[in-house]
């Protein structure tokens, strides 16, 4: 990239969009990103050309199919002169240059309908099967360790990083980047971090958001002037879908990460919820009957042995345990 002292407007608009297509494509690493921060932290000349060349960008996302319509040929190479001259058209407003690499990056943008959602980022979505983990590095440098059964889908725009979490349960250690807060969509909360270590557990039923590094944010999704909860290291938020509140307590972080390092450790836990815990496990399925569901176990578990899993639930609470070909049922 041009240097400081002799970069022009003109220059630092060709970077901005270069800066643009390097992040945004699919070999972008998290040293790109931490190059761009550098880049951008080296002027305000520079911040304001990015700005811009963002704008474009946004313009010509909403008009892509009018400006891809006129990029198409002549249906024949017949070109009419007009008889008359005419009045040259005025100059263009600031946000429409075009020129030289600018035009050419463009002109790759509008064909590639991937880079059109370069604004929002590429949707890219990882899911286990029960009994999988997975642990995703993304280019921004956070790190997300997946349990088993679980969906989620992530975008990496320029203003913000985003995901959207299904059933699932999953420990992040976010990038800071204070210019892009990393936002996730589960159930109906909205959480909000910039740079911080945490886990997030969604049942379907509820939602456990529990804080090992940093401050974390949460909030009903359409919270409409309500102030978001914040929570700070060893804060735990369990909120039951379809409520309009949410309890904190303070907790030992680190249990809620325990299933990272194959232990599920409860301290009175609904068995209703270990159950829930345990078949992201294991292949073949738990149910509990309803009437134990609501009973409470405190300890450790061993995630590496089905069976000895579950004699342990049984043992402790006095259950039956009938197996069938599809389930093992605890009543």
């Amino acid at each position: 990239m041009n240097d400081r002292t002799h970069e022009t407007k003109e220059g630092l608009r060709d970077d901005a969009v270069a800066w643009l297509i390097r992040v945004q494509s699919d070999a972008a690493t998290a040293d790109d990103w931490m190059a761009l921060t550098d880049w951008l932290d080296g002027s305000p000349a520079r911040q304001e050309a990015f700005e811009e060349a963002e704008l474009i960008v946004a313009d010509l996302t909403e008009r892509r199919e009018e400006i891809a319509a006129a990029l198409k040929p002549p249906v024949d190479n017949v070109i009419s002169f007009p008889a008359a001259k005419r009045k040259p058209p005025a100059a263009p407003p600031r946000r429409a240059w075009i020129g030289g690499a600018i035009a050419a990056s463009l002109a790759v943008m509008v064909g590639g309908p991937a880079l059109w959602n370069a604004s929002q980022g590429a949707l890219v979505t990882y899911e286990t099967k029960p009994g999988e983990t997975r642990r995703i590095d993304l280019a921004d440098g956070t790190h997300i360790t997946m349990d088993g059964g679980s969906k989620l889908s992530v975008r990496l725009g320029w203003k913000t990083r985003r995901v959207e979490m299904g059933l699932a349960q999953a420990s992040f250690d976010v990038a800071k980047d204070p210019s892009r807060p990393f936002l996730i969509g589960v159930g109906d909360q909205a959480v909000r971090v910039v740079g911080t270590e945490f886990n997030i557990r969604n049942d379907g039923r509820s939602v456990r958001v529990t804080v090992r590094r940093g401050i974390v944010e949460v909030a009903q999704r359409d919270a409409k002037g309500q102030a978001p909860t914040r929570l700070t290291v060893g804060q735990e938020l369990r909120h039951v879908q379809g409520s309009d509140s949410a309890e904190v307590r303070r907790v030992e972080a680190s249990n809620a990460f325990a299933w990272s390092q194959g232990q599920l450790v409860a301290d009175n836990e609904t068995l209703g919820d270990i159950v829930a815990d345990l078949n992201r496990r294991f292949t073949t399925p738990i149910r509990i009957a309803p009437e134990a569901a609501n009973r409470r176990f405190s300890g450790v578990i061993a995630l590496d042995n089905e069976d000895a899993a579950v004699r342990l639930l049984a043992t402790y609470a006095s259950l039956r345990v009938d197996r069938t070909a599809e389930e093992i049922i605890l009543r």
